[in-house]
């Protein structure tokens, strides 16, 4: 297969991809024009390449995310104990705090874009979430 004849299977794969988003969206009574707008906003700012939209992506990754929040969170406190001299009623007031945002998150108050746009925005620290490969970067974190 040319070159050109793989782009235009492509396109048209990304076309049928985002004439399903839109229908599904119109299904669920939402625009489909700003489902579209969103999942192109989502995908540009992620490392996600998979063919799903990405509230079937949510779905299928709940567990893994459930794991990834509790294993920080487990990695957070023992670094706020050992090194910043958090006992347990601190150490609990941050959890509170935690859970708050992953609460909002889950009720989609807030996006991981919302939280790391306001760290970026209230410390100039940058997490980039559209790098998959955080780890290892040393004080960049993105």
């Amino acid at each position: 297969m040319s070159k050109l004849d793989l782009q235009q299977k492509y396109r048209l794969e990304g076309m049928v991809f985002a004439r399903k988003i839109m229908w599904e969206a119109k299904a669920r009574g939402d625009d489909p024009v700003t489902a579209l707008e969103d999942e192109i906003k989502f995908r540009a700012r992620t490392p996600v390449v998979v063919m799903a939209t990405e509230k079937e992506l949510m779905q299928a990754s709940e567990p893994i995310k459930e794991l990834t929040i509790k294993t920080m969170l487990a990695a957070s406190i023992i670094v706020l104990w050992e090194q910043f001299g958090f006992g347990k009623t601190r150490a609990e007031r941050f959890l509170n705090a935690f859970h708050t945002y992953v609460r909002a998150l889950g009720e989609k108050s807030v996006t991981w874009f919302d939280i790391t746009d306001t760290v970026r925005d209230m410390t100039g620290i940058e997490i980039d979430l559209s790098d998959a490969n955080i780890a290892g970067k040393g004080e960049n974190y993105g």
